[in-house]
């Protein structure tokens, strides 16, 4: 892992985008010595995206397997969240945001 400084990355980004696009490296962007960011190839996306899906997966189970048989719709949620925010979700609002 290389760590590089936003202005560096600007001045070489066409160079970072090859070496992260070639899998060679992955690159942190750091701002005023603070670690802001990170270039990282499509591939490790992906992979970092299939390791999120599967922990959500594993959360779902867990929870049906703990929960006692209730269930809420989604319209319902969103409801009992409005009440308790003082907001106006909808479930349109929210699949076409």
């Amino acid at each position: 892992m290389t760590n590089l400084e936003a202005v560096e990355v600007q001045q070489r980004f066409a160079e970072v985008l090859a070496l992260v696009g070639e899998g060679q490296k992955r690159v942190v962007i750091e701002s005023d010595g603070q670690q802001v960011a990170a270039v990282i190839s499509y591939a490790d996306l992906k992979r970092l995206e299939a390791l999120e899906d599967a922990k959500d997966l594993l959360n779902f189970q867990r929870a049906v397997a703990e929960s006692d048989g209730e269930s809420y719709s989604v319209e319902e949620v969103i409801a009992h969240y409005n009440k308790i925010n003082n907001t106006d979700f909808t479930k349109e609002k929210i699949l076409n945001d």
